[in-house]
């Protein structure tokens, strides 16, 4: 997973932001993390990968998110960790 930030400018309202704040039923997609190897390479073989579109389906501990047709559970430390551009367009 792509684990430095995005050098592209950005607008402020679409700055990344961390997966834990986005709300029931927002979406984004990854764009950065902030964990070891050996946790995005978990998180690859679940299909959270950089450019991945999630929606989240409940927020806080578990973070439990969709990515495609599967459901994942995140503590709430390593959704703090996993960055997304918010889709205001879903």
């Amino acid at each position: 997973m792509y684990s430095e930030p995005n050098s592209s400018p950005q607008r402020h309202d679409d700055a990344p932001v961390p997966l834990s704040k986005l709300g029931i039923g927002d979406r984004g997609i990854v764009c950065e993390t902030r964990l070891g190897g050996d946790d995005c390479e978990l998180l690859q073989a679940m299909g959270l990968t950089n450019q991945s579109r999630v929606r989240v389906c409940q927020p806080g501990q578990p973070c439990i998110v969709q990515v495609n047709s599967t459901r994942l559970g995140l503590s709430a430390a390593v959704a703090d960790k996993i960055f997304v551009q918010p889709d205001r367009m879903a």
